[in-house]
């Protein structure tokens, strides 16, 4: 641990308090601006007890808001992460559908109707499903990548707020906020531009594999 320069004995008792707080401030400040390992290092815990292994399934509630609309939308389901880049997300209320997303694509199901969209066409469409995987895999280094990153709170009760680091996602992204505790993803918040967002709660499930 780095020793704080002595404070001379003849300095009245609150300039020497004053100029060790000072001190103290300096150090703390440029540890995080000299090392960002350490963030990194604090992220790669956060999401090491976060990390889900799949099959796995989690249930869901997801607001969104968008200003052409009087309420938010609100729908619940749940999520499936059945291998490694392959995730479902099933939506049960207010209406059923289903989205499989694997590779370069996403498959809808609506209907009793299917039909198999290209990934590849939206750069911030991709760039979310990549940060999901990412987060529910554990991997901050495929976040690093794309996000700058603030990380905050506890190992309790952490926040992680991704901003995109390519201005041309940026247009379109303006931001993921990703909250939880010790032990996983508590909910998932999807900024867009034109003051849309999307709130996702992840519940429990019942029928959890």
């Amino acid at each position: 641990m780095r020793t704080l320069p002595t404070i001379q004995a003849r300095l009245p008792l609150r300039q020497a308090l004053k100029r060790r707080f000072i001190a103290m401030l300096s150090i703390a400040a440029s540890m995080l601006l000299a090392a960002p390992s350490a963030w990194s290092l604090e992220l790669d815990a956060v999401l090491a007890n976060a990390a889900v292994t799949p099959p796995n399934r989690v249930g869901f509630r997801e607001e969104r808001h968008n200003p052409m609309l009087k309420e938010p939308m609100v729908l619940t389901g749940h999520l499936e992460y059945l291998r490694d880049g392959v995730l479902r997300k099933v939506v049960e209320t207010p209406f059923e559908e289903a989205f499989l997303i694997e590779s370069d694509h996403i498959t809808i199901e609506r209907d009793g109707e299917s039909r198999k969209l290209a990934v590849k066409r939206s750069r911030s469409l991709r760039t979310i499903l990549g940060a999901i995987e990412a987060i529910l895999s554990g991997e901050s280094d495929k976040i690093e990548s794309v996000f700058n990153y603030e990380l905050s709170g506890t190992n309790d009760a952490w926040s992680v707020q991704l901003t995109p680091i390519s201005r041309r996602i940026a247009k379109q992204l303006t931001g993921l906020q990703v909250n939880g505790d010790d032990q996983s993803v508590t909910s998932i918040r999807i900024a867009l531009k034109g003051g849309e967002w999307h709130d996702m709660d992840i519940l429990p499930d019942d029928n959890e594999q």
